[in-house]
């Protein structure tokens, strides 16, 4: 969706409908309550080129006239395309012709997802439009509004481990009234029974929602995507997430969208409560990047079903379906509690999930604000280093599903949260690098060939000798 995105959004110039910001999840504001059961959400499917969908919550009063009311929509999209509509420009304008039938009342694409489905001709569109069902929900679709004591909304307050309510209104601490939301989908893995598929894609989509800070009230609606004809019951899709997410969650009615290519894939648009700051505060000058643990999941996976090693492939299959929300929790308790100013010493600057930009995308955020990443240091796991040293090549061992969390703050706000997640199951964190002025998103300062284990690499300057 990236290489589309500057396409569509200049088609979008002239109408209502605009492009979010390119973040882990989308921010929706959420009403009086502050609380997931505040967002009405209704859901279409269109076939890119030969359908447009339908402009979301309005209602002809009978006398031909449609009734718009102004709360803000937030749009997830979540496209299925086929091989035809694989280049960015005929996506991109395939997409902006759907997204511009929106036209009419304020509506923000939060999150864009595409995945390709082979043997598919076209593209089918899945969107799931959310609103405040409150009326007093009606601030701007980035929230920056949605104080709760009128304060300009720069504090940065977030879940925490220590049992405190995020969500709660009316506390008189400038807490912002959001929830996150995000869609995702990836293909079925090999070998794996349903419920278990549709852990991984909801703990996939829900990791975004985490690096936005917000951890309570998961909810999930299942998107499933199969060949035509053996498309399930979307009660049988939806009981296959309710038995594979965690059991506090809440599964809602899936989707279930029948494809004229092969193999199925598994997604989900999820939700979570926190006290999300759409606003981040600036990158301090003296910042650092850390993984909350090696990078690797995805590969072990897939290098251990390949060769047959067992024991590859469950340490893989371990990190597809472990949930990160412990991990999640510790991570907020080093941003700022709702009302405090943000504090470059204690809390951390920006937090993202290493996901299917690997560590490219942690390049990618710290360039949008001017600087670069030095990598000194890409922590693999050892045993998808030594297969691929041995055997394999792969596009990029440090693209995951479900992958770790990137930090970013000084080193003082690090060794904070370092202290924190040494008590947390499944944490490893390990630094990449600092963060400076820079001319690319990442240079390579690793004493290893990085190139074996990620393609870019070939492409990254060397940092050279200075930092």
């Amino acid at each position: 969706m990236f290489p589309a995105r500057e396409r569509i959004a200049t088609a979008l110039a002239d109408t209502s409908v605009r492009l979010g910001p390119a973040t882990d999840a989308a921010v929706v504001p959420s009403g009086r309550d502050g609380t997931v059961s505040d967002i009405e959400r209704h859901t279409d499917v269109v076939a890119l080129g030969k359908s447009t969908p339908a402009v979301p919550f309005t209602a002809d009063d009978g006398d031909g006239t449609v009734d718009r009311d102004a709360r803000p929509i937030v749009t997830l999209a979540c496209a299925f395309v086929g091989d035809d509509l694989a280049d960015p420009d005929g996506l991109g304008d395939a997409l902006a012709t759907a997204y511009a039938a929106l036209d009419g009342p304020e509506v923000t694409i939060g999150k864009g997802h595409a995945v390709q489905l082979p043997g598919h001709r076209g593209g089918l569109l899945w969107l799931e439009h959310l609103r405040s069902a409150n009326d007093d929900g009606d601030g701007p679709a980035d929230g920056t509004d949605s104080t709760i004591d009128g304060s300009d909304g720069d504090s940065r307050g977030d879940s925490r481990s220590g049992g405190s309510d995020p969500g709660a209104a009316g506390t008189g601490t400038g807490l912002v009234r959001s929830v996150a939301a995000n869609v995702d989908a990836v293909h079925a893995f090999p070998d794996l029974l349903p419920p278990e598929q549709a852990r991984i894609a909801a703990l996939n989509a829900w990791n975004d929602a985490y690096a936005r800070g917000a951890t309570a009230e998961r909810t999930v609606r299942p998107v499933v995507a199969a060949p035509a004809g053996v498309d399930p019951p979307a009660a049988r899709a939806t009981a296959w997430y309710r038995a594979g997410v965690p059991r506090e969650a809440e599964v809602v009615p899936a989707s279930v969208i029948a494809h004229g290519g092969e193999g199925w894939v598994l997604g989900a648009s999820v939700i979570a409560r926190g006290s999300v700051n759409p606003t981040a505060p600036p990158l301090p000058d003296d910042c650092c990047a850390l993984v909350t643990r090696p990078l690797g999941g995805l590969a072990a996976f897939a290098l251990g079903s390949l060769d047959g090693d067992r024991g590859l492939r469950e340490l893989g299959r371990d990190r597809l379906a472990r949930d990160a929300l412990p991990v999640a929790e510790a991570l907020a308790a080093c941003r700022p509690s709702p009302g405090e100013a943000f504090d470059p010493a204690r809390h951390l600057a920006r937090v993202t999930d290493v996901s299917g930009e690997g560590v490219g995308g942690v390049g990618r955020l710290v360039a949008s604000e001017g600087r670069s990443l030095r990598l000194d240091r890409l922590p693999v796991l050892p045993a998808v280093a030594d297969a691929v040293a041995g055997w394999w090549t792969l596009p990029d061992v440090t693209v995951e599903t479900n992958g770790p969390f990137a930090a970013i703050g000084t080193p003082e706000a690090l060794a904070r949260v370092t202290d924190r997640l040494r008590g947390v199951e499944g944490a490893d964190p390990v630094r990449l690098g600092p963060v400076d002025r820079g001319d690319a998103p990442i240079r390579d300062a690793t004493d290893g060939d990085t190139s074996r284990l990620v393609e870019a690499a070939a492409r990254w300057p060397a940092a050279g000798e200075r930092r």
